[in-house]
């Protein structure tokens, strides 16, 4: 079992990122192998809408997305934490879902049908966090990572919002409560059949 975290967020050691962690630690507690990217490190362009079919690779650029695309390729399961930024995923969560755009790409086949194909033919099971202050919206971020969840072929199994008032970083770690719950989503993630 291979787990990946994927933060979002560009504060290391905050609140995403120790949720991440905490359930990264759940995976490994039933011996999955796990690692995290923190997207704010990746050199990554923003999709150029090419429209060009960049088969056999997954994008025309060859940049630090490669990490993000053998992530998905291989991994039995996926952790996505994002903050909430107006209403919606971080710049860097969202830079990366548009360039998923081609893991699913519109295509005219043989029989001379078109349809969307999917090219991750490896089904995932993935948890989703995000962290917002107590006045923001929370579900409106879910419309965007349900369809980098289709696109990646990820079976949404737990939802995890984290709502707090406080602006100290990690402020997390003292919500007992919520670290549990992140480890308990690790432990259902790591275990070879849906509960």
């Amino acid at each position: 079992m291979k787990v990946c975290g994927i933060v979002g967020s560009p504060k290391k050691g905050g609140n995403v990122d120790l949720l991440v962690s905490e359930v990264l630690k759940g995976a490994s507690s039933q011996k999955a192998e796990t690692y995290k990217i923190h997207l704010n490190d990746l050199h990554t362009k923003p999709c150029q809408s090419c429209g060009v079919d960049p088969r056999p690779k997954f994008c025309l650029f060859d940049d630090d997305m490669k990490e993000i695309y053998a992530a998905l390729m291989t991994c039995d399961a996926i952790v996505l934490g994002s903050p909430v930024y107006f209403d919606t995923v971080s710049a860097q969560t969202k830079l990366m879902i548009d360039r998923c755009n081609c893991l699913m790409p519109y295509v005219t086949r043989l029989d001379g049908s078109s349809g969307f194909e999917q090219r991750v033919k490896k089904r995932k099971k993935g948890v989703f966090i995000a962290v917002a202050g107590k006045e923001q919206e929370l579900n409106t971020i879910q419309t965007t990572v349900n369809g980098f969840f289709k696109w990646a072929n990820i079976m949404l199994v737990e939802t995890m919002f984290y709502a707090h008032d406080d602006n100290e970083l990690g402020v997390v770690k003292r919500d007992k409560e919520k670290l549990d719950q992140a480890f308990s989503a690790g432990v259902k993630l790591a275990k070879p059949t849906m509960e």
